[in-house]
């Protein structure tokens, strides 16, 4: 199978264009391989090994944006249950102060 890293190469010949160096960085920078059980670069991955692990690591990202975003809401919604209960007191302190 060809890997990314061929894929830009023999890209580059035919748009005779450099390859820019953002995907250069790319293809250097690693992820963990579980099937491999070591580091590899993104180079070097195979082109749909490469989409499958992005897809498995954006559906990771996105279930834990929701995870945070739900337990947002019900912090959010704990602090406006102890404002409203500190409303109710208001009164009550205000008089007590008054003793």
């Amino acid at each position: 199978m060809t890997t990314l890293k061929d894929i830009f190469e023999i890209e580059k010949h035919f748009s005779k264009q450099k390859i820019p160096c953002d995907i250069k960085k790319l293809l250097e920078q690693e992820r963990y391989s579980e099937s491999k059980n070591k580091y590899i670069k993104n180079g070097d991955m195979h082109l749909a090994h490469y989409i499958r692990s992005s897809k498995k690591r954006l559906n990771i990202s996105t279930k834990l944006n929701l995870e945070m975003a739900i337990e947002l809401i019900n912090l959010r919604n704990k602090l406006n249950s102890s404002m409203e209960a500190m409303e109710k007191l208001k009164p009550i302190i205000t008089q007590l102060g008054r003793l």
